[in-house]
């Protein structure tokens, strides 16, 4: 990519912001595409990255671009822009949802869509790429030629594994992942657990510890070790409790659930009810979680505990 003509890296939140610096790192040559008024111009002229104008008669001279702001921006952009762009120019996507709700690669079908989508948050992205470590990527070209730039990208990003997907499968796939487990399970039942070892007593920082700090240890010896490993090196009352755990929890119903919620995205039912407001939404959630004890918790034994 960057012995070809620059890029446009379209957005600077935080991943646009991890791929930008590594992308710097690596030498590749390539500028931060944003709206005149947008709050992030500052932030990335400030960072010592070159940007230009998005929506205007800029984008002419660009016939790569990596479609970093949010996806639900996707299709009023190009219905905005796609005058101003060059024909069979390529557009990668880091995940599949604006092409498989909106059908971007059917309605601009005169441009090239690809996918190079991370399977880590912009934090790891740029940590792995500073230290050297691993991160996989889910990908879909629809020529060779585009295949080969998102390799030399990936490279460049710092994407060390690539496996061939497609926008559907990416997109079912990542919302489930969110909705089933890393977004839901994990952050709410800690703080059920938390709330109820409170309510019975149990110290506020004790309470912390086992049922929001160990996560991180916990899941990372899932994901490093492997199953087989991790249930060989806990310790008998953990096996033991995990069984009990997993016969009062993870019961019928759950299971209903879980497929409720497969069939709500496979059907396409979740894209209806996407169409509200995120960013009400997000205000209603973090006003949740700022009333929640264990947010202060987290912000007194920060310090103290975590890194």
């Amino acid at each position: 990519m960057s012995k070809q003509s620059p890029i446009a890296l379209i957005g600077f939140g935080s991943q646009a912001k991890a791929w930008a610096l590594n992308l710097r790192d690596s030498k590749a040559s390539f500028k931060i595409a944003l709206k005149p008024n947008s709050a992030s111009r500052a932030k990335a002229i400030e960072m010592g990255f070159e940007c230009i104008e998005l929506e205007n008669q800029n984008l002419e001279n660009f016939s790569t671009f990596l479609m970093l702001i949010p996806d639900d921006k996707h299709l009023s952009f190009f219905d905005r822009n796609h005058k101003f762009l060059k024909k069979n120019s390529h557009f990668i996507y880091a995940h599949g949802f604006s092409l498989s709700k909106d059908r971007l690669h059917e309605k601009y079908s005169q441009f090239s869509h690809s996918l190079l989508a991370p399977k880590a948050i912009a934090s790891d992205v740029r940590f792995q790429y500073e230290t050297k470590g691993k991160i996989g990527a889910a990908f879909y070209a629809q020529t060779i030629e585009n295949e080969i730039v998102l390799k030399n990208l990936a490279v460049e990003v710092g994407f060390t594994a690539l496996y061939k997907s497609h926008f559907d499968e990416e997109c079912i796939a990542d919302l489930f992942s969110e909705q089933s487990l890393l977004c839901s399970v994990i952050p709410y039942v800690s703080l059920k657990s938390y709330n109820l070892l409170r309510k019975n007593g149990v110290s506020a920082e004790v309470a912390f510890m086992e049922c929001y700090l160990e996560l991180k240890s916990i899941s990372h010896a899932f994901v490093t070790l492997g199953p087989q490993a991790f249930f060989n090196l806990i310790s008998p009352n953990a096996l033991i409790g995990s069984q009990k755990g997993r016969e009062l929890l993870l019961s019928e119903s759950f299971d209903k659930a879980l497929e409720q919620i497969f069939l709500d995205i496979k059907n396409k039912q979740f894209f209806k009810e996407v169409e509200i407001d995120a960013d009400l939404l997000r205000q209603k959630v973090l006003k949740e979680w700022d009333q929640e004890e264990l947010s202060q918790t987290f912000i007194k034994l920060k310090p103290e505990l975590i890194v």
